[in-house]
């Protein structure tokens, strides 16, 4: 499909939706339901349900917590959530994931902003630090622990998470905050919201750097700008529409210096009608679009002659007589962009009392071009289709039950259905017990389909880098889990307790391969590729649970546990470090290769005078780098501390805090290929904040 044509459908699906005027307009938005607590959640299956009725494991980091947290980057909030693992690669390359090893690409997380996917098929992965949102734009978190195919997609395999924004009509006026810290760390931001009759506006404008880890160059400097409108044209309906951009300078890999340069920047429209007390409609459209460059070491035909280490398999002859010795084989700097287009289209109907139903279709185009990833310039496309339904039906009183099912089609790939199916059973109003089974597919990305990254001179390849296995297949999930929720103390003490079983087969990685079958040119050149494919397999049984405890307004707290067992095997090729012939990797156990136990405990405290004092506690176990065979990281444990206090002054108010990251000693945070030690030392920033309303 061509993309105007793709766009012409955009069109149409807004004009039908726009059109469909048939509902009654007995339904009233208010300000009070922007303001109001959250006590439901709608990530799960789009319906709008309690905690009790939603089929899946969920975490709600509301603003109260976010407010407490000792967080200084967006990612430490995840720390909050259970079986979550924060980690970075280096200061400015973070990674989430859930359960599974931790990789560099965060690929199996569906990541959403207010519903708009900010996953980059370009790169398979979530780029934390290019979002454009920062931890005081954000009203709550939305986290579905476990597979949510059947509301997201095939990408939420693992587990997906909903960043809910700030509302433009909360905090109206200006504000101006600053950081300053160790490390390099400086920040500025300025945001204003107004309003104008039914339209609410916010534009925010933030600029950052930070020198990265010490003694490491992974330094980075960022510029991002979003603005946010909600129009309310009718009781009926609402229209929230974003735009945003961003530009970052960062290192990608400290060890060979190598830098990367982003550009990026969103466009997202998302209307809601409530018809009546039955029944709602929503449609949203966004693109995504990313460009970057990245710089390398440039590399001649006379540099590659005098380095025993580059690849060779075509003839060192046609390389010494070639009268150009200056010839660039390997460029300095390479340019790639991705696009993507996604329009959806649900509805809910709640006609019946016992029955509530979510029905819904998605239409997602992306696209990307490079100068190396696809060998040479080029471009790949792939349009994807979403057909999925979700059930809430309250059998009796104290039942209910859930079936979701999404039906995916991509061009060139079998159509995959996934579904999940659940029965919560209501003890009484303070306990309940949830059992559900859920199975689901992850087809490959663009990037892991089609990589074929390769340096040629003459029409002879001289060294490939990466490339996918034309037999590349799908990934799978069966899981089940049995969950409970507990209330106590009238509310305020709860408790989320999780058991679960997930079996994942041929998830997709790198092995390394031969790619030309005769011996070395010279010396101990080592004639090998990575080659994305289906390589492993595990199962991963455990428990997981949180408990949050607010007896008042000035008392938080915050505990989650959990703990993994991993039974895996990992088929990583030939071994590189043994003579020619290579010799076949045995398949490696993976079960290590996933931390045993985490642990974290927030607590939060507001004195008298209105000093809000917090504290966190973070435990993570040892585990076995999956991309560093045999290389331990070690099991480690930081305390983080966090003082903050607000003066009120007329119309206007100013804000100060002070946060210690990791007070103790240091640590090391993960590994990857590069040989550098990415230690994370104590960091201490210093923040302030001013408003006026």
């Amino acid at each position: 499909m061509k993309i105007y044509q793709l766009k012409a459908c955009f069109l149409g699906a807004v004009l039908v939706a726009c059109a469909n005027y048939a509902f009654s307009d007995d339904g009233v938005i208010t300000e009070d339901d922007l303001f109001a607590e959250i006590d439901f959640v709608s990530g799960v299956t789009h319906l709008k349900q309690d905690l009790k009725q939603v089929p899946a494991a969920v975490t709600i980091i509301d603003r109260r917590t976010i407010e407490s947290s000792t967080a200084v980057d967006l990612v430490d909030l995840f720390r909050l959530v259970p079986g979550f693992q924060v980690y970075f690669h280096h200061a400015n390359k973070p990674g989430v994931n859930y359960h599974a090893a931790g990789g560099e690409y965060s690929r199996r997380l569906e990541v959403k902003i207010d519903g708009r996917s900010v996953y980059e098929p370009l790169l398979s992965s979530v780029e934390w630090n290019t979002l454009g949102v920062d931890i005081e734009d954000i009203e709550y978190i939305e986290v579905v622990r476990g597979s949510n195919a059947s509301a997201d997609g095939s990408n939420a395999f693992l587990a997906s998470i909903n960043i809910v924004t700030r509302s433009p009509l909360v905090d109206m006026g200006t504000q101006v905050s600053v950081q300053y810290g160790t490390q390099g760390n400086q920040q500025g931001k300025i945001s204003h919201a107004t309003q104008f009759g039914q339209l609410a506006s916010r534009a925010v404008i933030k600029v950052s750097k930070n020198d990265g880890f010490v003694g490491v160059n992974d330094s980075a400097d960022t510029l991002l700008m979003r603005y946010q409108g909600l129009w309310t044209p009718t009781v009926t309906d609402t229209v929230n529409f974003q735009i945003g951009m961003g530009d970052t300078d960062t290192i990608i890999n400290p060890t060979e210096v190598h830098g990367r340069h982003w550009k990026s920047n969103y466009q997202h429209l998302e209307w809601q009608r409530i018809a009546n007390n039955w029944s709602d409609i929503e449609f949203g459209l966004y693109h995504n679009a990313m460009d970057f460059v990245d710089d390398h070491q440039s590399w001649s035909v006379a540099d590659i002659l005098n380095e025993a280490g580059f690849p060779l398999t075509g003839s060192r002859e046609l390389l010494e007589n070639e009268p150009n010795q200056n010839l660039k084989i390997v460029e300095s700097t390479y340019a790639h962009n991705a696009d993507r287009w996604n329009a959806d289209l649900r509805a809910n109907i709640y006609r019946r009392d016992d029955l509530r139903i979510n029905l819904g279709m998605a239409s997602r185009y992306d696209s990307f071009g490079t100068e190396l990833f696809l060998s040479g310039s080029g471009k790949v496309s792939e349009v994807s289709n979403r057909l999925y339904a979700n059930f809430e039906w309250t059998a009796i009183d104290n039942l209910t039950l859930n079936y979701g099912h999404v039906l995916e089609k991509r061009r060139d790939k079998e159509a995959t259905n996934a579904f999940r199916v659940a029965a919560n059973y209501q003890l009484s109003k303070q306990h309940m017990f949830r059992v559900a089974s859920n199975r689901s597919y992850r087809q490959p990305a663009l990037i892991e389909a089609h990589q074929n990254s390769i340096h040629t001179y003459n029409d002879i390849v001289m060294h490939v880098l990466v490339q996918a296995d034309s037999d590349i297949s799908k990934e799978k999930l069966i899981s089940h889990e049995i969950g409970y929720l507990g209330s106590f103390f009238e509310k305020s003490l709860n408790l989320d307790v999780r058991l679960f079983d997930e079996n994942l087969s041929n998830l997709i990685g790198e092995r390394r391969g031969l790619y030309q079958d005769v011996p070395p040119y010279y010396g101990e050149t080592q004639l090998t590729r990575n080659i994305i494919d289906n390589i492993e397999d595990i199962r991963i049984k455990g428990l997981e649970w949180q408990l949050q405890y607010r007896p008042s307004n000035k008392l938080l707290l915050n505990i989650n546990f959990s703990h993994v067992d991993v039974e895996g095997v990992g088929r990583y090729g030939v071994d590189v470090e043994t003579p020619w012939p290579y010799q076949e990797f045995e398949p490696r156990s993976l079960d290590r290769a996933v931390p045993e136990n985490m642990f974290n405990a927030l607590v939060g405290y507001k004195t008298n005078s209105g000093i809000q004092l917090s504290g966190s506690y973070h435990y993570k176990s040892g585990y076995e780098s999956k991309v560093r065979r045999g290389f331990n990281v070690e099991s480690y444990s930081r305390i983080d501390l966090k003082a903050s206090k607000r003066w009120s002054l007329a119309s206007n108010w100013i804000e100060l805090s002070f946060t210690a990251q990791n007070v103790g000693s240091d640590y090391l945070e993960h590994k990857t290929f590069s040989n550098f030690e990415n230690k994370f030392e104590s960091k201490y920033v210093l923040g302030l904040k001013m408003g006026s309303n």
